[in-house]
């Protein structure tokens, strides 16, 4: 997993040193590996005219990048600025500097030049995919995520919006008197002091829910030597970018620029946890409240986590995201799986959608972006699944665990199988109100989602308390409180037969006592 430590997406404009910045590290000896098993590089020549050229520059301009990067394999294995920022004029992102043509953002077309089995393996997988797919629902949905919103407000998306404050003071002067206006990319939509509400609502997506999934990338003004990005679609980071150039997917989004140190991956919240986290797929708490990561958390200063590769039970004690999802697996002193850039490569189940789950299957469209197929088969990767678990347990104790997951599911989804038949009844009957889909959106994403994740995570209360107990009363309460209303006792008592008899004696109780 060598290779690993040099994914990249640099993300400045070339860094910078001077030539005292060229020493051997102190924790490594020249030409001979240091502690993390790397080789380290120890001369200003050993790099290209062009990054020595940005090094002389940007020692000064950007400091952190360049310290951040001596740390890293780049470093180590002479790559330099140039090798990583250079571009062409026929990337849309591209732009004249100093002499060359670079591009702020490094994508994985960029890196495969380095790492074409890696970036192949990672834009195969659905994460590369996730931008594509988000938009393709949303789209479908009828807009940005905004929709959500303003459905639930009861507003059009050409609603005005007016920058004022709470005494009814407009702002807006305020906001591009700014002395940070100048360089910000505000797209024309939003160059007013009354802006539409759906140009508004979409940079709470964007760095809400695109902050993970990936934005498409826009360029709001190019000269000759500078890019101007709309800030709603560029720093978010997500997994699933859209990039000018055409490539998909965001290195950085795992590996932070500049030193990519595989700890940061590793350590679960550097990486995984940044989106897998919150109401609706809370897999790092789930994650940090389980018995793993309780071992994780107390230990895991003591583990050899910056090693190309690493061995259950040598470098590492307790499993991290990484080490499950993507990690070698070893029998013995032998490596059966090698370390992977697919996630979901130990997934049985499909787990990540509020609407449905499903075994995965090798070839299976995906339901909102049918071009994309799931690379893996869900039995084979059980296997692997099983693999990881046992380099520290018995057979009994993961198979409990993954077979305790599996029939779980079916419980779990009825739930939420219920809750959409409801939903179609209520609009079939013209009963239905935005506020029902909210409902049942978060009967499905907020309670059955994150309890089938947790099935698979470990964590007690997440399983109980936020899981199987929320899911089913969340549901009930629905149907009680809001849907008998509307649809009655005896429609609601085929899925909750109490309701049915409890309206029955709630009607004797106040004829016995004359209540209206």
């Amino acid at each position: 997993m060598r290779s690993l430590m040099k994914a990249v997406t640099l993300l400045g404009i070339g860094f910078c040193l001077s030539s005292s910045v060229f020493a051997v590290p102190s924790h490594a000896a020249t030409e001979k590996p240091g502690v993390d098993g790397m080789f380290y590089t120890s001369t200003k020549e050993a790099f290209s005219k062009e990054s020595q050229a940005c090094i002389e520059c940007h020692i000064k301009k950007t400091q952190f990048v360049v310290n951040d990067w001596k740390r890293s394999a780049h470093y180590r294995f002479k790559v330099g600025c140039y090798e990583c920022h250079k571009s062409d004029r026929s990337n849309p992102a591209a732009y004249e500097h100093h002499g060359f043509i670079i591009s702020t953002l490094v994508t994985p077309k960029s890196c495969a030049k380095c790492h074409p089995k890696i970036v192949k393996e990672y834009t195969a997988s659905i994460h590369a995919h996730s931008g594509l797919i988000a938009q393709k629902a949303e789209a479908k949905a009828g807009g940005n995520f905004a929709v959500i919103v303003l459905k639930a407000l009861g507003w059009k998306a050409t609603k005005r919006i007016p920058h004022q404050n709470t005494y009814g003071e407009s702002t807006w002067k305020d906001i591009v008197n700014d002395p940070v206006w100048i360089y910000a990319g505000v797209p024309k939509e939003l160059q007013s002091p009354a802006p539409e509400a759906g140009a508004v609502v979409k940079i709470f997506a964007n760095w809400g829910c695109y902050s993970c999934h990936g934005t498409k990338i826009s360029i709001v003004k190019k000269t000759k030597d500078r890019v101007v990005f709309d800030f709603r679609t560029w720093p978010m980071m997500g997994a699933g970018t859209i990039n000018p150039d055409g490539s998909i997917g965001n290195c950085a989004a795992c590996h932070p620029f500049h030193s990519f140190r595989l700890k940061i991956v590793r350590a679960g919240i550097g990486a995984c946890g940044r989106c897998h986290e919150s109401e609706d797929h809370p897999n790092y708490e789930m994650f940090g409240k389980s018995m793993h990561g309780a071992m994780f958390l107390s230990q895991f200063n003591e583990w050899n986590l910056d090693k190309p590769i690493l061995k259950a039970g040598v470098d590492y004690f307790a499993p991290t995201c990484d080490s499950c999802h993507m990690g070698a697996v070893f029998k013995g002193d032998k490596m059966v799986y090698a370390p992977t850039h697919n996630p979901a490569s130990i997934c049985k189940w499909k787990l990540g959608m509020w609407k449905l789950v499903f075994v995965r299957k090798p070839g299976k469209p995906h339901p909102a972006l049918p071009s994309v197929k799931y690379p893996t088969d869900g039995l084979e990767n059980r296997k692997r699944a099983f693999a990881v678990c046992t380099q520290c347990h018995s057979k009994q104790w993961a198979a409990n665990c993954f077979v305790g997951g599996d029939l779980s599911i079916g419980f779990l989804d009825n739930l939420r199988r219920i809750a959409f038949d409801v939903e179609k009844q209520l609009e079939k009957e013209g009963l239905a109100t935005p506020i029902d889909r909210k409902i049942v959106r978060n009967i499905g994403a907020m309670a059955v989602r994150p309890t089938e994740i947790a099935m698979f995570h470990y964590a007690p209360g997440y399983i109980w308390w936020d899981g199987a107990f929320k899911a089913s009363t969340e549901l009930v309460e629905w149907l009680e409180d809001s849907v008998t209303p509307r649809l009655g006792a005896d429609y609601v008592s085929k899925y909750v037969p109490w309701i049915k008899s409890y309206e029955e004696k709630l009607k004797a109780y106040k004829e016995t006592h004359h209540i209206e």
